[in-house]
């Protein structure tokens, strides 16, 4: 096996720890690796690129979603394995894929890099998944349209509220403050992508979700069908809410226990549906997330299942 490729976020301390263990695991092994460490500018799509250039037969990934997500276009179009190890916060597509810790990671890591050394066919007590690269068209506050690529969750409203306010607090407590903040945000006035028959006027939803991760946020679980390596998102309108705070309160607290039942789909302001596309207009700009990353504010957002896999090594199921 030639020379495995890392990509490292230093934000966290976490990642520093778990690149120790890694390349100290690598060593011992006498596995030849080449690493590059990402920035506010180059967020993982360069350091993959340079890293294919550089003859990397895999590479791995140490950082959170939005650094896989800035890196999985290059790689899954380049069809190289990619090995993940979660060093973010909500980490959603390890979690999805079978991954604990960032220590369950390394110790996969290691193990299927040995025995690709010693037999490239052989993946030991591992299975490749493959997880496709969906497209996100975003048009922005000043009427521009561009394209990003996405895992698991694309959203716009209340969801991507929460997002912007996670700065409140470190970690998965800011997730937590920003969230309690967007359960009372205004609702949206859109127009959404109908089945039958197409439905022009705007109408008062809180927000427009397309996912393929079924607990995108902790325990929970949000889209009981969503796959994370599946071809269709499990697409999810909420709302129109109550505009007075107790009924606003009463109808949260439905929805919560309708989730931790297991059928979300039960309660009447959760609007399911399965497609390959998703697509919402805004009379007026609202934030719009990928992946757990804010994109800022949009007027329109477009979602499609991606054509391209990330080839990724996970834990046998």
């Amino acid at each position: 096996m030639s020379g495995i490729g890392i990509i490292v976020n230093p934000k966290h301390v976490s990642t520093h720890r778990a690149y120790f263990a890694l390349v100290t695991g690598l060593n011992s092994s006498g596995i030849d690796y080449r690493t590059m460490s990402t920035t506010p500018v180059r967020s993982g799509r360069w350091q993959a690129e340079q890293l294919l250039d550089w003859g990397a037969a895999s590479i791995i990934i140490l950082g959170g979603d939005g650094t896989i997500r800035a890196a999985a276009p290059i790689l899954a179009e380049a069809g190289v394995l990619t090995f993940i190890v979660p060093t973010g916060t909500a980490n959603v597509l390890s979690r999805h894929l079978g991954f604990s810790s960032a220590r369950q990671a390394i110790d996969h890591c290691i193990e299927t890099v040995q025995q690709l050394s010693s037999s490239p066919t052989a993946l030991g007590q591992s299975q490749e998944r493959l997880v496709p690269v969906n497209t996100a068209e975003v048009r922005d506050a000043a009427g521009q349209w561009s394209q990003q690529a996405f895992l698991s969750l694309a959203g716009v409203g209340g969801d991507a509220r929460a997002v912007a306010h996670h700065h409140l607090a470190p970690g998965l407590l800011g997730y937590m403050l920003g969230a309690g903040r967007a359960l009372f945000a205004a609702d949206l006035s859109a127009v959404t992508e109908r089945e039958d028959p197409p439905r022009r006027e705007p109408k008062r939803i809180w927000s427009l979700m397309a996912s393929k991760a079924a607990r995108p946020a902790g325990p929970v679980t949000v889209f009981p069908d969503a796959d994370i390596a599946g071809r269709e998102f499990s697409v999810l309108t909420v709302g129109p809410l109550p505009r007075r705070i107790a009924a606003r309160l009463r109808a949260w607290r439905g929805i919560a226990a309708a989730c931790l039942r297991g059928t979300p789909s039960d309660h009447r302001l959760m609007h399911y549906r399965r497609a390959t596309s998703a697509s919402i207009e805004l009379t007026e700009p609202a934030p719009a997330q990928l992946d757990g990353d804010l994109i800022g504010d949009c007027l329109g957002l477009r979602v499609n299942a991606g054509e391209h896999r990330l080839r990724v090594s996970a834990p046998a199921s």
